[in-house]
This record gives structure tokens, sequence and C-alpha cells, in this order.
């Protein structure tokens, strides 16, 4: 069995371009229209926040400006509940607290980051250390469910609220990591 939510316009709303969405089968009962949204591009993403869709597009650019230079293919961050009613070129990651979703900071970046590189998510937190309020980080951490992960790379060095669940790297491995990755020059 899989659960699978669906986005519904209400009557008062504007309706989707008719390019950013698809139609998915009609159900017994009231007519509800339904639909599928199509998620090819950042300007798709910037559509869908302004149409008041909570997602984001996840950027290597956006880990880049929180002094942690890096590449990889961007993300779709999604509510979990309506995830599975994205038509997307992005891969999907999925969000437990939608309210993360609305003006995403480097608490939530650090946590995002923990579910596909927990070491990034560890060298953003350190180098951003004043810039992230420590209480909405653990928030964000349980929030998410991701308490393994940050005992992985040892993130109660910075909140020591977060519970210790699993192991942990070793710390001659991580204090290794901390000083071989490559850290951001300032553009002179």
């Amino acid at each position: 069995m899989r659960i699978e939510g669906s986005l519904i316009r209400e009557t008062r709303e504007r309706p989707l371009p008719p390019n950013m969405r698809a139609a998915t089968r009609a159900r017994r009962g009231r007519p509800q229209v339904r639909y599928r949204p199509i998620v090819r591009s950042p300007e798709d993403v910037r559509s869908l926040r302004h149409h008041g869709v909570p997602v984001f597009l996840v950027t290597d650019e956006w880990v880049t400006q929180s002094r942690y230079p890096v590449q990889f293919d961007p993300w779709l961050a999604v509510p979990e509940s309506i995830a599975g009613s994205f038509d997307s070129a992005y891969r999907i990651l999925r969000i437990r607290d939608e309210d993360a979703l609305r003006r995403p900071g480097l608490a939530e970046l650090v946590t995002w980051l923990l579910r596909f590189d927990p070491l990034a998510a560890r060298a953003v937190a350190l180098r951003n250390r004043k810039a992230i309020p420590a209480l909405e980080l653990y928030r964000r951490i349980r929030n998410e469910g991701l308490e393994g992960p940050a005992t992985k790379v040892r993130l109660q060095q910075l909140m020591p609220a977060i519970p210790k669940v699993g192991p942990s790297l070793p710390a001659k491995d991580l204090a290794w990591a901390d000083r071989n990755n490559p850290e951001l020059k300032p553009a002179a």
C-alpha cells in the first residue's frame, strides 16, 4: 500500500499556470480539481512558492554561500505529506516540518544536509557557528528525526542537548576532515 498526497486548489485561490500542473484521476464524490505540480527549473520553484506551495530548491550555490564550497545536483525540498504528488526533474528531499520550507536559513540547511552529506552539514555548522541559533538547530534536528546522523558527525559539540543516538565517527577522523575540508577564500 502506498500513501500519496495531492494538492487541491481552493475556490478563492488563483490556479497554477497550465504548464506547471498535470491532472490526476478524478475521485468519487464532490468534484475537486487535483493536479501534480511539474517542476523542471528554478523558475518553476519560484512560481510554486509565489502561489503558496511550500517547496524549496537546495542548490550547491546556497551551500557555497554558507562558506563550504561543494558541487552537487539540486534537491527539491517538499513536505513529506505531498512528496508523492510532484512530477520533478530534481531529486526529492522529503521534509517533515512544513514550516521549515517557508523561510529556510542556516539551521534548515544544516538539517537538510544531514540527510545526504553529514560531513558537509558539520562543516557548515562549524563555519557558521555564531550565525546559527542553537535552539533552532536543535528543534529542526529533532523535528526531522535526524539525531542519528547528527550523532555520527558529533553535532553535540555545537548543541549538547541533541540526544546521542547510535555510534559516532572517531574524533581524530572528524578532526582530520575538519582540517582538510576546503575553506572558501574571500574574494580579493
